[in-house]
Formats: C-alpha cells, structure tokens, sequence
C-alpha cells in the first residue's frame, strides 16, 4: 500500500511544523500545529529568500529559533512520547523537516519525516476522493422530505458517510451550526480520511446539493450521487413539524442559546431564502419568529415550521425527487426503510 494511504487511513499522528497560517488553511485530522516558524518569523524568513536567497534566509531561520531551541524539542518529544509512532512534516518535507529531525536526534530520537511533506499527502487525499470514480463499491442515497429524519438513520449504519457531520452544517438554509464550518481543503481531506477507512461493499450518504452551507461536495462525488440508487423516507408532516422544532428550536435553547440569539441566527437564514418565498409569505414568516422568541406571543414555533414546509420546503422536494424517481429501489416509512437498510448491510450487497 502507497505509503501517505498508509498514513491517512490508519490515522498515524503528525507534528505539523508549517507556521499557524499554513496550518490554517488546511491540514489532516490526526495532525497537531507544533511550527518551528511563527508566522512573523516565516513571512521575515520569506522575504530574506526573495532578496538574498537561500543561504541568507537559513541565517536568518537560525537566528530567529537560537532562543526558541529547547521549547520546540519538549514541545516535539511530549507530542512523541504519548504518540510513539509519530511523523514530521512541514510543507514539502525539506527544509523545516530536516531542522526538527536534527534536534530530534540530538535527544535521541528517531522521528520519520514524510517525503514530500504536506503536499504529498494532499496530492493523496485528492487520489482518495477520485477514486470514487472507479471503485466497486456501491453508494444508496437516503431521500425524504425535510424533517423525516435522515440523518438520525444514516446514523446508525456502520457503513456510511456522514456528509453533513464533516462540513459541520445541515444542509439546509437553517442548516448553520453553531460551530463553524472547516476551510474547503479541511473537509476534503477529513472525508478523504474517512472515506479510505471504509472497506465494506456499501456506502450510504445522505441526499445532499452539492453545496452544505459553505462547503461544496467535489465534483466526482456530487457526479456519483447523482447516478446512485436512492431510497426514500416517508413520514407524516406532523412528525417532521415536530422533528424540525426540537433540533432548530429547543434543542438549542435547552442548550443555553438565548431566544435573542435563536431570534437572530433564525431570522438570517430565513433571509438567505427571501426571494423564493416571496415578500409576503417572508414577512408572514419573519413576524411569526419574532413574536414568539422576543414579544413572546402565545403562538407556537410549529405554525411558522408547517408554514415553510407546506409552501417552500416540500414544493421544493418533490419538484426535485421528480428527476430521481427513476433511481429509486424502495420507499416506505421510517421503520420498514430502517429494516429494509439493515438487511442491506448485513448482506453488503443490494
């Protein structure tokens, strides 16, 4: 097996040594930020190689960590000490590689630096997601109306993927979690990381657009959905009324969330669909949030719920699930699609 595979699918631990700012942009789940440069000291050392060149901008490097030795090793060999097998890299396994394996080696020991560094395993992730494209195994899309509980489902099935989990949002224009949402590069190489430790015949993903908030599916993955076998979840809308209220709206404040702050987080993604709605179905809408979570009117969340799923939300569904029905293998309720799933699994093969 190619070595970085090796390192992605078996989670190895990896003392990242690029600046903060690299780190940010994007890296791999089971690495940790330990830089031998800070960022004012990388751009310092960047600048000093465009105008002296290598050797100038070495010196420079050396001068700058003369004080910072020791810190970095113990904060490199604590690291180590609870990840025995850990690897270096920084971004193109040169230089800052070799520095931290040099000191390393000073105290003894032996740390493998990762040819290539950064770049090559993301050159791998990348090999992992397109591989999608020619790989056996077969991926069954769950379907259904907003609020059926797919995730809930998805959930319970070893072999799946949950899509919505890594791009830390639900998908929907109420989908925004608390939380932020990972840069682009995050997402795709924690799925690339996640996607090349599944070994089973069958892969269950949720019905996703290609876009989840700010995150978009890469294209050959958003390109297999669409081509797979999809089943379809049914449920009554008086239970996804009740499903939708409890995950958006008292889940987050039995949470803590105030009801000025759902007010506001409710009323932004409400926004974002204002054209579709239209003006005055928004307004209707809109008032409805505000008068329960701030004026405290003695209606209820479920009305403004049912008002969006009868007039945006399932118009919307079923326009779209017109252009999948011929892909679809079987369509029921919550518990007969659960069971109907779990033979899947257990036989991995449709």
């Amino acid at each position: 097996m190619n070595d970085k595979i090796n390192i992605i699918k078996n989670s190895i631990p990896l003392i990242d040594l690029r600046a903060p700012i690299e780190f940010s942009k994007g890296a791999f789940p089971s690495s940790i930020n330990i830089p031998i440069l800070n960022n004012d000291q990388r751009s310092q050392v960047g600048i000093k190689y465009k105008n002296a060149g290598t050797r100038e901008a070495e010196k420079l490097g050396f001068n700058l960590l003369k004080n910072e030795r020791n810190i970095k090793v113990q904060l490199w060999k604590k690291f180590i000490n609870k990840n025995p097998n850990t690897h270096l890299y920084c971004m193109r396994g040169g230089k800052r590689s070799q520095i931290a394996k040099s000191w390393l080696n000073d105290e003894g020991i032996n740390v493998p630096i990762i040819e290539g560094g950064y770049k090559a395993l993301r050159n791998t992730a990348i090999e992992i997601l397109d591989s999608v494209k020619s790989d056996q195994k077969k991926w069954i899309i769950l379907a259904g109306r907003t609020g059926v509980g797919k995730t809930k489902i998805l959930k319970k099935l070893k072999s799946s993927i949950d899509l919505e989990h890594y791009a830390m949002h639900r998908g929907s224009a109420f989908g925004a979690l608390l939380k932020d949402q990972p840069t682009p590069i995050n997402f795709e190489n924690n799925l690339a990381s996640e996607y090349i430790k599944h070994t089973s015949n069958i892969l269950f993903l949720e019905d996703e657009s290609q876009r989840i908030g700010k995150i978009i599916l890469p294209k050959v993955w958003y390109g297999k959905m669409k081509e797979s076998k999809i089943i379809i979840i049914n449920r009554p809308i008086e239970e996804r009324i009740i499903n939708i209220a409890n995950e958006y709206v008292y889940t987050p404040l039995k949470n803590g969330l105030s009801k000025k702050d759902l007010n506001k987080s409710l009323q932004s993604s409400l926004v974002k669909i204002r054209r579709r709605l239209g003006l005055m179905l928004y307004n209707k809408i809109s008032l409805k949030i505000q008068n329960i979570l701030v004026d405290s009117h003695k209606t209820t969340h479920e009305e403004w719920i049912k008002e969006l799923l009868v007039n945006y939300y399932d118009p919307m569904y079923d326009y779209q699930l017109e252009a999948k029905k011929n892909r679809c293998i079987f369509e029921d309720n919550k518990s007969e699609v659960t069971n109907f799933l779990t033979q899947i699994e257990t036989k991995q093969s449709l």
